[in-house]
């Protein structure tokens, strides 16, 4: 599976919890390219974004581990601690 391909996972599963955190937070997958100081080969690399539309403390960028157990069990747990660290 490719990393576009993991996030885009990631971020279909942010979205079934997203609206009982927060109905107005929102989720996207960003993309860069990046090219390394070094001079090495420039490559791609994926970030899940998430935005709110009143409280700026609440727009973020995040990786995301391309594993099946991070997306299904860890990824909520740490959007929701990163969501109470930063709306109180």
């Amino acid at each position: 599976m490719s990393m576009f391909d993991w996030y885009q996972r990631a971020r279909v599963r942010a979205e079934q919890f997203l609206p009982d955190l927060d109905p107005d937070l929102e989720v996207d997958v960003d993309d860069d390219a990046i090219t390394p100081y070094d001079g090495g080969e420039p490559y791609e690399t994926f970030v899940l974004v998430f935005s709110h539309p009143t409280n700026t403390k609440l727009n973020w960028t995040m990786a995301v581990k391309p594993e099946e157990d991070f997306i299904n069990e860890e990824l909520e747990q740490v959007v929701r601690r990163i969501y109470f660290e930063r709306v109180e």
